[in-house]
């Protein structure tokens, strides 16, 4: 057996103030660059008191130090903070800072190595210095926290100060004054004026949906920031933060304390990520990829096909989607208002025909988008919140899908099942791209730049062509107006295009991928996703495609055409200034596609092929066969509206000729039907809606008259 003898040397203590400074002075980012001191200097100059750090260059100087603030940052922090100010003093006068400037250090990193997902937080965490992301779901309303507490004794008059160390404000046990015998805590009072206070706020941060593992729920957790951090995001933004990973310890059902801690993040500092979405950002052999698919001449058609290439046919429905994804040009207006970029889709057609397929692989092909059921989801689920937190009692905004989504897409599923009143919420959203709350006390505007893809089935089930779009689908022409394209997608009998389907879903049965292809002479060779959502990402935040004068007049040239394509006694619509509006965001979409700067006229032209299908799908009014875009916009063609204003008018100069007296509904019935060649049942569906609109009213059975008696 043998004995070590050998005494044990004392371990010499660290200056951590001394190495802080050290890193600060002698941190080079590049041969002669001392990044640190050079900023430090800025600060002074500039009369900053925060100076930020990157945590990989600390690790880089000096490894030892960057595990002792990542183990133990509690107690770091403070000797940093320290090692600053001391650096501050060679500018300052005398050496010496202001007593009443307070310093601060915020620590943050480039580097996604270091990075710890939300669920991936473990007790082995706790207290240890850690850098996670996600959406900001929750913010509380910026409240003062008591740091140090002023007392004074009622017995004595003396006042002290009393340092607040937990989340309970802490009263004295005793009074400083040797000589006074208060001990109670009806003997103190507290002075605020005299107190010390920090700003304080309640933050709540969930897992992105692109970290999200499938059929999984969104994990989150609390953060905390104080003093110069509050306010600095808000809901639905993107956030990275640095902090301590803290616990705390809870009461459970029976008022007792349990062994089951909460925990949350005392946050150091935190960044909206929003234009910092590194995952998708090309490496520059994707680049190189990406700039030669853009340079190939059927480049819109190749990323069409590419969603949901696992579905038959529906090029039209495929390219909308693409539109959307990439979107056109945000553009500030003279007036300071923004004209929006964002395109909305809306697919309504038959049970089976590939909708909701298209919805979901759009939502994997792109950099940022939420998916939900439009039966699932509410005003509040979809816009934002105003919620109680459980801690504080306080009111805090919570932001909903369309917020979360901002920077990408919402895909809303089973449109046409949504509940009215939830449906009316979307409205501000979709066409000012914001969502107002004005609740318990909260008046906010949230930022919601959301492109919106929905799809619904028609309300019989089967769409009915000779009913207008607001008909089958049963959602307000408000609503539907707002949307740039709406297909009609129908399930009809084609013997060659059945036994082609037929042909593609069997071959996909078998799994041979390659002999797969949906028109004889052009196989089916789809980007792959990974590649497509980085070429998504990287046109969405290059590109900014505007009209040359040729694409300018081209556009013209085909709304002037269909606004004078009827007499204007006939008052039918074709076209409206919305639309025009969804042509320009369309080209540009359509250019951007290509990742060009400038939209030419060819993509006009094939903006209005598809278009052309949009108006033939919603707006053809089959009793007239001419276009009627009040179809959408009214949920009436300008033939029925007319029919409409025929019977009223009718029935005013027969209260006239009967002076004024209410007249018999048979005998209404009788003279339209037989001097204006309408249908009974017209007559009678008209009459009953302007009773119920209150346009007419039945003053005894079986009569009518006007409202306002005119």
């Amino acid at each position: 057996m043998t004995i070590n003898n050998k005494q044990p040397q004392p371990s010499i203590p660290i200056n951590k103030i001394k190495r802080f400074e050290d890193f600060f002075r002698l941190f080079q980012e590049k041969p002669t660059e001392f990044k640190y001191r050079d900023k430090i200097s800025k600060i002074y100059a500039e009369g900053e008191n925060i100076l930020e750090f990157l945590f990989e260059d600390l690790n880089a100087f000096d490894p030892a130090l960057a595990e002792m603030l990542k183990n133990n940052p509690e107690d770091v922090i403070p000797d940093i903070i320290e090692a600053f100010k001391n650096l501050l003093k060679f500018h300052a006068p005398g050496g010496k800072l202001k007593d009443e400037v307070e310093y601060f250090i915020q620590i943050s990193t480039d580097n996604d190595s270091n990075l710890i997902l939300l669920r991936g937080l473990r007790s082995k965490h706790i207290d240890k210095l850690i850098f996670t992301r996600g959406i900001l779901l929750r913010a509380s309303t910026v409240r003062p926290k008591l740091e140090n507490a002023i007392y004074k004794c009622l017995r004595c008059d003396t006042e002290f100060p009393q340092i607040q160390l937990s989340n309970t404000l802490i009263w004295p046990n005793h009074c400083m004054n040797p000589k006074c015998k208060a001990n109670t805590q009806k003997d103190f009072i507290f002075i605020s004026k005299k107190s010390d206070f920090i700003d304080w706020q309640k933050i709540t941060i969930q897992e992105t949906p692109e970290e999200l593992p499938a059929g999984r729920i969104p994990r989150s957790i609390d953060g905390i920031l104080i003093k110069d951090l509050v306010d600095k995001v808000r809901p639905g933004d993107r956030v990275k933060i640095m902090g301590a990973f803290k616990s705390l310890p809870q009461k459970n059902a029976k008022g007792k304390g349990s062994l089951i801690f909460r925990t949350f993040i005392d946050v150091n500092s935190i960044k909206s990520s929003d234009k910092e979405d590194k995952d998708f950002y090309p490496t520059p052999e994707e680049l190189q990829q990406i700039k030669e698919l853009a340079a190939e001449p059927y480049i819109q058609r190749k990323i069409a096909r590419s969603i949901a290439s696992s579905i038959y046919g529906r090029e039209d429905l495929k390219l909308a989607t693409a539109l959307c994804l990439f979107g056109g040009t945000r553009l500030k207006k003279i007036d300071g208002t923004y004209r929006r970029g964002d395109i909305h889709v809306l697919f309504v057609g038959d049970p089976g025909t590939g909708k909701s397929e298209i919805l979901k692989a759009a939502v994997n092909v792109s950099p940022r988008a939420l998916y939900t059921s439009g039966k699932g989801s509410t005003a509040v689920g979809l816009t934002a919140a105003v919620v109680k937190d459980p801690d504080t009692g306080t009111m805090s905004l919570e932001a909903g899908a369309i917020v979360l989504a901002d920077g990408g897409i919402a895909a809303i599923d089973e449109f046409d099942k949504m509940e009215s009143q939830d449906i009316a919420a979307i409205h501000e959203a979709m066409a000012q791209q914001t969502v107002s709350i004005a609740k318990a006390g909260i008046i906010a505007t949230l930022r919601a730049q959301t492109g919106i893809i929905a799809a619904g089935n028609p309300y019989q089930g089967r769409y009915n062509k000779y009913k207008t779009p607001t008909e089958n689908i049963r959602q307000p022409p408000t609503l539907l107006s707002r949307f740039d394209l709406i297909f009609i997608v129908m399930d009809e009998p084609d013997k060659a295009k059945d036994a082609q389907l037929a042909e593609f879903i069997l071959e996909q049965a078998t799994g041979d991928f390659t002999k797969i292809s949906q028109n004889a002479d052009e196989p089916l060779i789809p980007i792959n996703h990974d590649l497509l959502k980085k070429y998504i990402h990287y046109a969405r935040n290059n590109c900014f495609p505007v009209l040359t004068q040729e694409a300018k007049d081209k556009i013209k040239e085909y709304y002037l055409d269909l606004r004078g394509k009827y007499d204007a006694e006939q008052a039918i619509i074709s076209i409206l200034a919305r639309n025009l509006e969804a042509l320009i965001r369309l080209s540009e979409s359509y250019a951007k596609m290509a990742l060009r700067d400038k939209v030419l006229i060819e993509d006009v032209e094939e903006i209005i092929k598809i278009f052309n299908r949009f108006l033939r799908d919603v707006g053809y009014d089959e009793s007239t066969g001419k276009f009627d875009i009040d179809r959408i916009f009214t949920g009436q063609t300008r033939s029925k509206i007319n029919k409409i204003t025929k019977i009223l008018d009718r029935i005013k100069n027969m209260i006239n000729e009967n002076d004024g007296k209410a007249v018999e509904i048979e005998n209404v019935m009788e003279i339209l039907e037989m001097e204006e060649d309408l249908d009974k049942e017209f007559i009678e569906e008209t009459i009953d809606q302007a009773v119920k609109e209150g346009t007419l009213y039945k003053p005894r059975n079986k009569y009518i008259k006007f409202v306002d008696n005119r």
